[in-house]
């Protein structure tokens, strides 16, 4: 048997059929986004090493003083930086995510230590910098978004004199 099916029941099915649609390419185009959200190396000029065995990703050919790292929701892509002691180093953040992240490092968990008082915040899609030089130590830094933190978003500051520059994501930054 078949039943007429009224014209507004068909125009419903086809704008829920049209809205799944557009959900699943919506979906699919972000996460096509983000596994290619890796900056190429050299954009914003930090030349960066080439792959090699025992080089971290993310770390900075030898000539180089700065770091690249991605803000994701809500992590970020290297959890445990390393730099020289009293050295300015860039450190270049990319906003992958969906949303605002900051990277902070200021008296929260780092009592002691000195205060550094940076905090940068990086809209969805941009990109923001900054220079980082303090004394020895381990510092900690993280998102100060509310729920960021305890999401997961924070790491580790080493900074060691004479030390390297690297960039690391790690499973436990503060064991490492």
């Amino acid at each position: 048997m078949n039943f007429p099916v009224p014209a507004r029941l068909r125009a419903i099915a086809l704008a829920i059929g049209l809205g799944c649609t557009l959900l699943t390419v919506s979906l699919l185009w972000g996460a096509a986004q983000a596994a290619d959200s890796t900056p190429a190396s050299g954009t914003s000029g930090c030349a960066m090493a080439s792959e090699t065995k025992g080089s971290p990703a993310g770390t900075p050919a030898a000539e180089a003083n700065c770091i690249e790292d991605d803000m994701h929701d809500i992590y970020f892509g290297a959890n445990l930086l390393t730099v020289p002691a009293d050295t300015d180093v860039k450190v270049i953040f990319h906003n992958v995510g969906a949303a605002e992240h900051t990277f902070v490092i200021s008296d929260h968990n780092n009592q002691d230590v000195e205060n550094l008082d940076i905090n940068l915040a990086v809209q969805p899609g941009e990109t923001g910098e900054t220079t980082i030089n303090a004394p020895a130590g381990t510092y900690y830094f993280w998102c100060d978004i509310p729920g960021h933190e305890a999401a997961g978003m924070w790491g580790i500051l080493k900074v060691e004199e004479n030390g390297p520059i690297t960039a690391q994501s790690v499973d436990d930054p503060k064991a490492a």
